[in-house]
């Protein structure tokens, strides 16, 4: 057996997602050559992968023509990659170990989101993944009850830092945690968005593949904290068969979209009704609403999940249940995740480079395609997007360029999200020290400010 002979071999065998060889995507590991044995691991970046076991037979049919061959040992493994942008030096101290952040999301309540997300966290648990759940739903956390900690309650933190409760082999966080379950939660939006960004900052998760984010219906708040907070690798949506809950889940569909996170596929739950003992559907929902909207936005459909009595009792009892329907959605889950991630530094929303000159007054933007734009620190406090600087009904612009200090500084950049920065200025006008900027907003000022030179010029 020839190492040259053997990697040649390999090169044949194709990934069909990324279309290429499984030796440049680096899968094959630890590989040795003995004088009658072949031995290496095919190492997958996720866990689940639905052509693992493809690529491992394609790998033993490629070597087969490799001269004086003997025998061959494939050992499969993974290992999770971690998204890009959540290496940032702005991440929270508590997110360093966390790999991915994934929310499940829906357009309106009582679709069974929560009970989706806690379904397919426990099947990536016990594929062996380390997974976490976060339970942001604030007005009506059902997380704890799901896993069988419906009475559980934290005790107070230390140094400011909250320990999450274990279950399921699983890390979990909730608002059900910190208050009676027979207390309502009656809270204004902004103080519930301060509570998800303290679970982000103040929870000890450890190391986790994926942070599974149970998100409240709608596309209120809290779903716009933390797609600013944190980099989310994507989002699912989940939704039912009838005709009104698709016109819904577009709502949440187009929200992830206006701030560049991904969606990673829609989930059809309540897909018929299957009756104990039998295998026989009955469509009491209608059929179609999860596929209409898949097909509509260009989404893959991640699966259909019928009501079961087993499931259902299983969820009120906080009882595990393993369903291979939900593991395939799961593996599909992942899939789509490793595919974000590996083509995350592509995206064509995120500058390459962006850098504040050391006097405050200048702002250096290289984006993807190499174009460079220079900004002045005052021309971008002036076009802030804000709603104390532009209309947000009329999209007039509301602050005058009289009003902002001639020699006003960037203080400060931060990320937000995958789509956008916040700046602070120095500016001390009321309302007017700071602004999210998106991605898009930057890149339109910039060429403005070309083409206004050129003009002049």
């Amino acid at each position: 057996m020839d190492a040259v002979e053997i990697t040649d071999a390999l090169t044949t065998v194709i990934d069909p997602t990324f279309k290429k060889d499984v030796i440049s995507l680096g899968y094959v590991k630890g590989m040795t050559i003995g004088t009658d044995k072949l031995r290496f691991t095919l190492r997958m970046p996720a866990p689940m992968m639905p052509n693992h076991d493809e690529l491992v037979e394609k790998c033993r049919e490629a070597l087969k023509n490799v001269k004086d061959i003997g025998e061959i040992e494939i050992k499969k493994d993974w290992e999770v990659q971690r998204l890009p942008s959540l290496n940032a030096p702005n991440t929270p101290n508590s997110l360093k170990g966390v790999k991915n952040i994934i929310a499940i999301a829906s357009g309106k309540g009582g679709v069974g989101k929560s009970t989706v997300t806690v379904c397919i966290a426990e099947a990536f648990a016990s594929a062996g993944a380390k997974v976490g759940i976060l339970d942001v739903d604030v007005y009506g956390p059902s997380i704890p009850s799901m896993v069988g900690l419906g009475d559980h309650q934290l005790g107070g933190s230390q140094q400011g830092v909250l320990e999450p409760v274990e279950a399921h082999g699983m890390k979990i966080m909730s608002m059900g945690f910190l208050t009676n379950k027979d207390t309502p939660v009656i809270w204004r939006g902004p103080i519930a968005s301060q509570l998800v960004q303290q679970f982000l900052g103040a929870v000890d998760w450890g190391e986790l593949d994926y942070l599974f984010v149970d998100m409240p219906p709608g596309t209120g708040d809290i779903q716009l904290t933390l797609s600013q907070a944190v980099p989310l690798t994507g989002a699912v949506i989940v939704t039912t068969p009838q005709e009104i809950a698709h016109t819904i889940a577009e709502k949440g569909l187009r929200m992830f979209q206006q701030v560049k996170i991904p969606i990673l596929g829609i989930i059809e739950n309540m897909a018929g009704f299957i009756p104990p003992g039998s295998d026989e559907v009955f469509h009491i929902f209608g059929e179609g609403g999860g596929s209409a909207a898949a097909k509509e936005f260009d989404l893959p459909l991640l699966g259909k999940i019928a009501l079961k009595q087993d499931l259902r009792e299983a969820m009120d009892k906080g009882i595990f249940v393993e369903d291979e329907n939900i593991k395939e959605i799961a593996s599909q889950i992942a899939l789509q995740a490793m595919v974000v991630v590996t083509n995350e530094e592509l995206s064509p929303f995120a500058p390459q480079e962006m850098n504040v000159a050391n006097d405050g007054r200048t702002l250096i933007i290289k984006w993807q395609d190499d174009v460079e734009h220079v900004l002045t620190s005052f021309h971008v406090r002036g076009m802030c997007p804000c709603a104390h600087c532009v209309d947000e009904i009329t999209g007039e612009k509301l602050i005058k360029d009289e009003d902002i200090p001639a020699n006003v500084k960037i203080l400060e950049s931060t990320p937000v999200g995958r789509y956008g920065v916040r700046f602070s200025f120095d500016d001390p006008s009321p309302g007017a020290n700071s602004g999210i900027y998106t991605f898009t907003h930057l890149r339109k000022l910039g060429e403005e400010a070309v083409e206004k030179a050129s003009f002049e010029v």
